[in-house]
């Protein structure tokens, strides 16, 4: 018995050791107090139920988790961005899937190439804690070849560089986000080297202005281990406001800063001008933060960012709009107890974030919200339990219906929904 208990307690002192000697990596640096509080009553007023339990048609079935759907003009066939690092191709009549072209890096959002449907823009990001030949950043498919170009992996320093790699935002007075209507070191990208620039080190989501001049990709953090899926957990606790928006200007091949200090900056969805086209403003999904708001970069308010959107009941991840204007958002997991604690208790954290997330109870609820098409009104809100697909990352409306890309490691298969599910309980 006694050597039984010295075994045991050895073990527990080495335990000891390892728990205080692990502490989490200098760049996690927990916020303070971040108090989540209820969800809005405009949501609760648009529950439709949920209408994905109901209602949801799967198909391709050999189709791995995935982030994007891009649907191809002209045709009944889709791109998908997939964790197996392909792009994959999939006729949405027959259910039929292929995988197209291999990717450099883990794709993640996807847009045409204004003006060229056989061109296509994808952001690529480290999955988890794979190893990757290349770097994260902006690249472009050519459909013909099934080739990617890389066009910007770098971006330029505009804050301070910490030996450990984090990058310090550059801090308002509010201490909140910063807006550049005019790019912060918009840099050429051949002028980009190691004394003045910085791997981009997560490219999430991007979009695309209608002339098909600016690309807009966002960055949610970007400490050199920075990566999606299990790599995002910790930013997901420490509410750090790494986030950041880059602006790529195809006709000067230049790159620079349009919004910092932001929480973990996500889906991205450009606002024009009725008139003339041109970009106003930006949504923003501020996804650990369980907030949609609004970057202006013209008008009165250029310079000014607004929470539109706060306490939501999930994770916003991806936006996308419908050919009547509206807005599409998903909820790629509900708000817990527990992480709604966490924050309001920021003690914890230091040792939260010494555990491996996949230790945790996961959230199994994901969703969809739609917003009006100036993002003013939640006009319907679906909570779905996950019992028929894992989690959604993004809302695409196409062709009659809504896409719902799951990112999650054990989807199979490609989703969607009827549109008039939702649209004909829409007032």
């Amino acid at each position: 018995m006694k050597k039984l208990l010295l075994v045991s307690a050895g073990v527990a002192a080495i335990g000891v050791i390892l728990w205080a000697t692990s502490a989490p990596p200098s760049y996690h640096e927990p916020a303070g107090p971040s108090p989540i509080g209820p969800v809005p009553k405009a949501l609760l007023n648009a529950d439709i139920g949920d209408v994905i339990k109901s209602d949801l048609v799967t198909i391709a079935p050999e189709l791995p988790g995935h982030d994007e759907i891009l649907p191809l003009p002209g045709t009944n066939k889709v791109l998908v961005s997939a964790r197996d690092e392909w792009v994959w191709l999939v006729d949405t009549i027959t259910g039929s899937a292929e995988k197209l072209a291999y990717s450099p890096v883990s794709p993640t959002g996807a847009h045409l190439v204004p003006g060229n449907d056989r061109q296509i823009y994808f952001c690529m990001a480290r999955l988890d804690y794979h190893q990757y030949e290349h770097n994260p950043g902006l690249y472009r498919l050519d459909l013909d070849t099934k080739e990617f170009t890389a066009i910007a992996t770098r971006v330029p320093i505009t804050g301070k560089l910490r030996d450990d790699g984090l990058e310090i935002p550059n801090a308002s007075p509010s201490g909140e986000e910063m807006v550049y209507p005019k790019p912060l070191h918009e840099t050429e990208m051949n002028a980009l080297d190691e004394s003045n620039s910085r791997p981009m080190q997560f490219c999430n989501d991007l979009d695309v202005s209608p002339d098909g001049r600016y690309v807009y990709t966002t960055e949610p953090f970007s400490h050199p281990k920075t990566s999606s899926g299990l790599g995002a957990f910790p930013e997901g606790v420490t509410l750090a406001r790494n986030g950041r928006i880059w602006r790529y200007d195809t006709t000067t091949n230049a790159i620079g800063l349009v919004l910092e200090n932001n929480v973990f900056a996500d889906g991205v969805l450009i606002e024009t001008d009725a008139e003339t086209g041109e970009v106003v403003s930006l949504l923003v999904t501020e996804t650990v933060n369980f907030r949609i708001g609004r970057a202006h970069l013209r008008g009165p308010r250029a310079g000014q960012y607004d929470v539109l959107w706060d306490n939501l009941p999930g994770l916003p991840d991806g936006l996308d709009r419908d050919a009547d204007g509206r807005i599409w958002t998903a909820l790629i997991k509900e708000r817990t107890g527990l992480i709604t604690w966490v924050h309001e208790n920021p003690w914890i954290k230091p040792a939260l974030l010494r555990i491996p997330p996949e230790w945790l109870p996961p959230s199994t609820g994901t969703g969809l919200l739609v917003l009006s098409p100036d993002a003013s009104e939640i006009i319907a809100y679906s909570h779905h339990d996950g019992s028929r697909v894992l989690d959604i990352s993004v809302v695409v409306p196409a062709g009659g219906k809504l896409f719902l890309p799951s990112f999650h490691k054990d989807n199979q298969g490609l989703h969607y929904l009827p549109i008039e599910v939702i649209t004909k309980q829409i007032p």
